[in-house]
């Protein structure tokens, strides 16, 4: 009896159970960051350029400098064609900032200026002498003026003071202008702003007839540009 309890007490096989040995304390990695070190031997590692989304269509086009010139707003122009006419003194009246033809040749302005003179006829009808053409090179600021052919509706005129609408709205359709001939602007962003000449025009119909007469292609462009 005693013999097997002494059996029955020993482990199995007769091996002595060794004690489980505590495990290696394991080394804690330091916190891992994602920087990113560059050699030359990395050559298929992504780039900043290529991470970043490409938002160069939302910031919509690149400015454009266009052209280099002495003359670039409507208002410098028309105090050129003011000082070239002043020396005639007497009432005049001014057409808008023109071009000849459309594509222009050359960033030049073409005003039209019609002398007055006093008529019976009523308080604001004048007699129109003979006009003067004066051109406005916008890249060195120079002028040219000549005498033109008396237009045959342009005789008599009757002068009005347009509104303050119309005023406002030829002055961007001509800064408009000036900004095509100097290349800083396109034609198909300009169409609404260039519908200025065409209100006007319908506000001066007599004069349109004779600007049309003198600069078919510009003026009809301008009118109904495309």
């Amino acid at each position: 009896m005693l013999v097997l309890c002494s059996l029955a007490c020993r482990p199995s096989g007769g091996a002595t159970t060794a004690p489980t040995p505590e495990p290696e304390a394991r080394e804690v990695p330091a916190e891992e960051t994602n920087t990113y070190v560059s050699g030359p031997a990395d050559e298929d590692a992504p780039t900043k350029a290529e991470e970043r989304p490409d938002d160069a269509d939302e910031a919509g086009p690149p400015a454009v400098a266009g052209l280099a010139a002495k003359v670039d707003t409507i208002q410098a122009a028309r105090a050129l064609v003011t000082a070239a006419v002043g020396a005639a003194g007497g009432e005049h009246q001014v057409s808008p900032a023109l071009v000849p033809t459309w594509p222009a040749k050359e960033p030049v302005l073409v005003f039209v200026v019609y002398p007055l003179a006093a008529s019976k006829t009523g308080i604001n009808t004048f007699k129109v002498g003979v006009p003067i053409e004066v051109k406005v090179d916008l890249i060195d600021g120079t002028t040219r003026q000549r005498p033109l052919k008396r237009g045959a509706l342009m005789q008599n005129i009757k002068v009005e003071r347009d509104s303050a609408t119309v005023r406002q709205n030829l002055e961007s359709a001509e800064q408009t202008l000036i900004d095509l001939l100097l290349e800083r602007r396109t034609v198909e962003r300009s169409f609404v702003l260039l519908d200025g000449y065409r209100e006007w025009f319908n506000h001066h119909l007599e004069m349109m007839t004779d600007l049309d007469k003198r600069m078919p292609g510009g003026v009809r462009w301008l009118r109904k540009p495309e």
